[in-house]
């Protein structure tokens, strides 16, 4: 696996002010992964509530259409 863009960074910095920001590269590193993981979970809720939707939309097409057919059958001649 390659390694991470912001231990590369902290790698790239002059080695006596390395220490210096080594716990905002930390973070940052937990804040991407932070990041990431939210955006993963966002889609999969958003992808869980569409199916979740379109199943109710078919459901409730299903119901219309038998109403209608119903309603149909029972309308009176005038």
């Amino acid at each position: 696996m390659a390694q991470s863009f912001w231990k590369t960074a902290a790698a790239s910095l002059p080695p006596q002010v390395q220490w210096r920001y080594a716990g905002l590269f930390e973070a940052a590193e937990q804040f991407e992964r932070l990041l990431d993981f939210v955006i993963t979970v966002r889609g999969r809720a958003h992808r869980a509530l569409a199916r979740a939707c379109g199943g109710l939309a078919d459901a409730l097409r299903d119901a219309a259409r038998a109403l209608d057919s119903a309603a149909w059958r029972l309308k009176l001649p005038r």
